[in-house]
């Protein structure tokens, strides 16, 4: 898979399955078609009007990494930037509002994610996920896992991006997975064991376990590969 540098998530391969439960962060990049071009880097200071910002964002996406970064300290700005870009017509601006609003953690950032994530379009809807997977609010934590949970049974592209967010809960995100397991698609059963794989809680043992008689062949892979990091994790506490 290309990796890209800032940014939202790329599209997966074919279907919505990656073949290792392994953490790879370089997965979590721009995604396809908003790939930065070979353009000199001068963070810019002062203010941009909305039409600069949309040119800046469809133009120069490098540029409007560093701009968005630079901005960090204004949360202000950043919000009145998202809700405008969440308003437009162009999927790829809303898009761009979630990656504006990773770099603000409150609670209006997040209920405006939350609104993103419902989107009617899958680009926006695996921005949103990727957003807020990038900084867990373990505090409101129960509203978005349960909101990323339902995005499992999304396009593969948009699963596959909320189960890499759930991941990224860790602890808290278990009870949601565990019971994902018992979905009737196979897409959701697979990202949720491959999401307990990597998560790798002794919690999720006896999920693993029975998850290893599903007829899926991709569960039962990510189910051992779950239970095979658990025991190598004792082991290594044991000695």
């Amino acid at each position: 898979m290309a990796q890209h540098a800032g940014g939202c998530p790329p599209r997966p391969p074919t279907g919505c399955v990656i073949d290792s439960a392994e953490e790879d962060e370089g997965r979590w990049a721009r995604p396809s078609g908003v790939a930065p071009p070979a353009s000199k880097l001068s963070v810019q200071t002062g203010t941009m009007n909305l039409q600069e910002w949309r040119r800046l964002l469809q133009e120069d996406p490098e540029q409007a990494e560093h701009r968005i970064s630079a901005l960090g300290g204004d949360p202000e700005h950043l919000h009145t930037l998202a809700r405008t870009l969440l308003q437009d017509s162009d999927p790829g601006l809303r898009a761009w509002a979630c990656r504006i609003l990773a770099e603000v953690r409150d609670a209006e950032g997040l209920s405006l994610l939350l609104h993103a994530l419902e989107d009617s379009e899958p680009e926006v809807r695996a921005a949103a996920a990727w957003a807020l997977g990038i900084h867990p609010v373990v505090e409101q934590g129960d509203s978005v896992i349960s909101a990323l949970q339902r995005r499992l049974e999304d396009q593969p592209w948009v699963a596959w991006v909320a189960a890499e967010a759930l991941a990224r809960y860790g602890e808290a995100a278990l009870e949601a997975l565990i019971d994902s397991l018992h979905h009737p698609h196979p897409q959701v059963r697979i990202l949720a064991a491959r999401a307990l794989a990597r998560i790798a809680s002794p919690r999720s043992i006896p999920a693993l376990m029975a998850a290893l008689e599903d007829p899926s062949l991709l569960v039962h892979h990510f189910a051992e590969t779950g239970l095979d990091r658990l025991s190598e994790a004792q082991w290594v506490w044991l000695r």
